[in-house]
């Protein structure tokens, strides 16, 4: 079966950061064991991935490699905010890297990871923590597989459906 759109795509992949004259760091990987699955074209995967796999089979192997544009954006230096520590609850500890959603700039639920903490004061980051950076996709497709109707109806695979 063709991968195409109201197709279910099951891979395994590897997601490394590109980082400049290092070595790929692994930052994601889903194996065979606990594959990814999506609803193809429904915006799931990032748009350049999705084309590479786009009219293949089961047993592609593809990598990718992603600019920042092309994956979680640049880094947005707008993102970064200082919260007073009073914005917090009292009895929350606080710890660097702790991810947590708040009211953003445009007054949208976002998602922010604390990156630094004063006494009174909390350095958030609401930018992708892999805003950035230059990503590297190696993946195998391993099943395709047609979409059921609650499922096009919904966007989403049902981990009901038996392979």
């Amino acid at each position: 079966m063709i991968i195409a759109k109201g197709k279910v795509i099951t891979l395994a992949y590897q997601l490394f950061s590109l980082g400049q004259n290092q070595q790929p760091l692994l930052v994601e990987e889903r194996t065979v064991d606990n594959p990814l699955e999506f609803l193809f074209g429904h915006g799931q995967l990032m748009t350049k991935v999705e084309e590479a796999i786009e009219g293949h089979s089961k047993g592609f192997q593809t990598q990718i490699n992603l600019h920042p544009n092309d994956a979680f954006g640049t880094h947005r230096p707008e993102l970064l905010a200082w919260m007073d520590r009073s914005h917090f609850p009292k009895n929350m500890e606080l710890k660097l890297g702790m991810k947590f959603q708040t009211q953003g700039i445009d007054g949208q639920i976002t998602s922010v990871i604390v990156k630094e903490i004063d006494e009174d004061k909390v350095l958030v980051d609401g930018n992708h923590p892999l805003a950035g950076l230059s990503l590297r996709f190696e993946l195998t497709v391993l099943r395709v597989r047609e979409a059921k109707e609650n499922e096009l109806a919904t966007g989403e695979v049902d981990p009901k459906v038996l392979h």
